[in-house]
């Protein structure tokens, strides 16, 4: 998969510190609005590769990485710029992510 794994120990240099816009949804391993977007969120990542990156964290296991950027429920979904986080309100489609990553 094209989806990079972000953990507590990653996440500050490859995403925080970081020039590049990322996409990166907090997810719960049982839960189902998130097992369902798994398709379409790797399907974005392949298609942004190389422009875009597509991460995902496991905030069920990292509970303090979803707790620092507000997570209350699964999937969050959210776009980090040089400029810091916004909530990612689009469709969660392919498209819809890869529209939303183009915007930024």
């Amino acid at each position: 998969s094209d989806v990079i794994e972000l953990t507590p120990t990653n996440f500050e240099s490859r995403v925080a510190d970081s020039k590049d816009v990322w996409i990166v949804e907090f997810f719960a391993p049982w839960c189902g609005h998130c097992k369902n977007l798994v398709p379409e969120y790797e399907k974005a990542a392949t298609a942004l590769k190389g422009i875009i990156k597509v991460g995902s964290v496991d905030a069920d296991a990292h509970k303090s990485l979803g707790g620092k950027y507000g997570v209350k429920g699964f999937p969050s979904i959210k776009i980090f710029t040089p400029s810091g986080p916004v909530d990612y309100k689009g469709a969660r489609t392919a498209q819809g992510f890869i529209d939303a990553g183009f915007k930024e």
